[in-house]
């Protein structure tokens, strides 16, 4: 256990830091506190600085399916860097600080012939991330390779695996002010031309279907069972749909497209819009995929029940 009855100030500690840039689809307000940790010791640390002061802490990643606040975050945003970024093969297990790159991950995997992890090259976040809201793509999801994860919290960390992590469907135990810092998949042998078959498969699907080259972030809703939320979203006649500078992408539906000043709260109710549209068509009730970063809750389900706003 570490001691943290008398927490030194965090290094790195930046007051006032712009979160915006931090997200890929780049729309958002500043945190009070924007700190750094490239050690389990230094997470463990900013944690019980953190909670000292009463202050919460969100977890930045490469924020690719993060919506921050226009008004920000009242608290501490922490994001993992240097070891904790770094990438190792272990005979079949490839081990991945918390805030290493998923896509590569699955690179470096590749290249030391190892099979299982070719799904994540769609997936622009990571590793750490990854296991926090299990993960996945092509009916395939971090759930069926994961042997281990480092959780950090202010009282110090633990090793667990995934019985203890209660892995489902986009969800995982990893609790508010918990941190995922290092992760081990368990992969397989396979044949280098059957790897580079799949990930040229999975790279080009994306790129035919999915939004290139404008500020966006991941799914916007989860796939209800059996159906597709892009699909029901485009039956709906959402493509092209806007709130202000932001419209669900003409690619695919189930993205949003952020233009320059875009706020946070046009991409919410146009959010809202989608999911409502949806329903009046027939449909389910659409859950969304997409974390919102509210200036006093902290990291939560996008609050798309208190938003209004007019789709055009």
């Amino acid at each position: 256990m570490v001691d943290t009855s008398h927490p030194a100030t965090p290094p790195e500690l930046e007051r006032g830091a712009s979160l915006a840039p931090l997200t890929t689809i780049r729309v958002g307000g500043p945190a009070d506190y924007l700190a750094g940790a490239s050690s389990f010791r230094a997470v463990v640390r900013v944690l019980g600085w953190a909670r000292a002061r009463d202050l919460p802490v969100a977890i930045i990643g490469r924020g690719s399916n993060l919506l921050v606040s226009d008004e920000g975050w009242r608290g501490v945003a922490l994001r993992l860097h240097g070891r904790l970024t770094a990438i190792s093969v272990r005979g079949t297990d490839v081990w991945c600080g918390g805030g290493a790159s998923l896509p590569r991950a699955v690179q470096r995997a590749a290249k030391a012939g190892l099979t299982g992890l070719e799904w994540g090259a769609s997936i622009p976040g990571t590793a750490g991330g990854a296991v926090a809201m299990n993960a996945g793509a092509h009916r395939s999801d971090l759930s069926e390779i994961l042997r281990w994860a480092v959780v950090c919290s202010a009282d110090g960390r633990r090793r667990v695996g995934p019985r203890e992590l209660d892995l489902g469907y986009r969800r995982s135990s990893v609790a508010a002010g918990e941190v995922v810092a290092a992760v081990s998949f368990g992969l397989s042998r396979g044949r280098p031309e059957v790897i580079a078959g799949l990930l040229d498969e999975f790279r080009g699907y994306r790129r035919s279907s999915q939004p290139q080259g404008v500020r966006t972030f991941g799914s916007v809703f989860t796939n209800p069972e059996g159906d597709s939320a892009g699909r029901l979203l485009e039956h709906a006649g959402c493509k092209g749909l806007a709130v202000g500078e932001a419209r669900f992408s003409p690619v695919h539906a189930n993205f949003i497209e952020a233009a320059p000043g875009t706020r946070s709260q046009d991409v919410l109710a146009l959010m809202r819009a989608g999911r409502d549209r949806v329903l009046s068509a027939g449909g389910p009730r659409l859950t969304a995929e997409v974390r919102y970063l509210d200036p006093e809750r902290g990291i939560i389900p996008a609050p798309l029940d208190e938003i209004a706003g007019e789709a055009g």
